[in-house]
């Protein structure tokens, strides 16, 4: 995506706090030591900065700020051609409190009336390698899972959700340097799914209704192409996309997984039809077609699946066999990494709310 005006000024203030804050944990005496530390070294601190000038010793440590005044006070909105953007993001470790664009998101979900589509790398959260065990720490996407639940019950609303293959792992990396499928397999996250309307609507969700809206709402697969799931050396194929649209007139693009973690994101939501549905024709249309198959989920195997505790177990809790596989992993951080409840309903203030307000009666209207 190619963006100028408003949008293009809100991603440059957006990095300039990004910055700021780099600059700041940089100009710190346990920054100065931690910039002298090897990467790959584990270490306590939830955050880690480091910056490399080039040419050393030539180039500025930390760059220029972006200027804010160099965008006019007052930009006009009827510039031809032009179409409505609303750029969206969240700061992670950086501003703890307040997550603007999971609010965004799940507002966007909540006000399908038609039809969801998702693109993800993943929903799950990620695993123990070589387990369909929660990595402890880590948890599932209440939320959005929550909303999808919602649209599909209420508004029997079709959610269409391709996935990356389990353990999709590219260029021969290992499991703990890239992973673009956490190791859930499409029937796994139909059920979490399904969950959430069990939880929410539990007087009229019976399991006639449940396996209804499985056949006749819900489609989930993963990706593939003409010639299959894998590559020519047998690797599963997998994607690194987040990216869905809501009833085919509104579209995100950006670099938020749905799936947990708590990471500094920025996106943006394209408010107009023709534009989303040139880029459904390029992208997800294609894409669809040769990657549903309609065998990826077996309805008896979603219900039978709403029985099964895939929650992260305590550590205590593992086996031996398990502990080594989770040793073996580059996530001795995974037990302070942050739930989706970090934040809360009762932090929400009135401009939150406000905010989840306008963008479900203004943007997807």
């Amino acid at each position: 995506m190619e963006l100028e005006g408003r949008v293009a000024n809100d991603g440059h203030l957006y990095a300039n706090v990004q910055w700021a804050y780099v600059q700041r944990k940089q100009s710190t005496c346990v920054g100065c030591v931690v910039d002298r530390l090897p990467d790959a070294l584990p270490m306590i601190l939830q955050s880690r900065v480091t910056v490399s000038e080039y040419p050393e010793g030539i180039a500025p440590i930390f760059p220029p700020m972006y200027n804010r005044n160099r965008i006019p006070k007052t930009v006009r909105d009827d510039v031809p051609g032009s179409v409505p953007l609303i750029s969206i993001g969240r700061y992670g470790a950086v501003m703890r409190r307040h997550k603007p664009a999971d609010d965004a998101i799940e507002a966007m979900l909540d006000s399908a009336k038609f039809i969801v589509r998702l693109a993800l790398q993943d929903l799950g959260p990620v695993c123990i390698p070589g387990t369909k065990i929660t990595l402890p720490g880590c948890v599932w996407p209440k939320k959005t899972l929550n909303a999808l639940g919602r649209i599909l019950w209420t508004k029997s609303v079709d959610v269409e959700i391709l996935l990356s293959n389990p353990n999709s792992i590219p260029g021969g990396l290992t499991p703990t340097e890239a992973n673009y499928g956490n190791g859930w397999n499409c029937e796994d996250v139909a059920s979490e799914i399904i969950k959430t309307i069990v939880k929410q609507f539990p007087k009229e969700a019976t399991e006639e209704a449940l396996r209804q809206k499985v056949e006749q709402n819900l489609r989930i697969c993963f990706i593939r192409t003409a010639l299959g799931s894998t590559w020519e050396d047998g690797t599963s194929i997998g994607m690194h996309a987040k990216h869905f649209i809501v009833d085919d007139i509104s579209a995100y693009v950006g670099s938020q997984n749905l799936y947990i973690c708590d990471l500094a994101e920025w996106g943006i939501i394209i408010d107009d039809k023709e534009k989303v549905q040139k880029m459904m024709a390029e992208y997800w249309i294609p894409m669809w077609e040769v990657s549903y198959l309609g065998k990826d989920v077996n309805v008896q195997g979603v219900i039978d699946g709403l029985d099964i505790d895939r929650s992260a177990p305590e550590p205590s809790a593992l086996s031996d066999e398990e502990r080594k596989k989770l040793e073996a992993t580059s996530f001795p951080f995974a037990a302070s990494i942050p739930h989706d409840d970090v934040y809360r309903e009762k932090r929400r203030d009135e401009s939150d709310n406000w905010t989840r307000r306008s963008l479900t009666q203004s943007v997807l209207q």
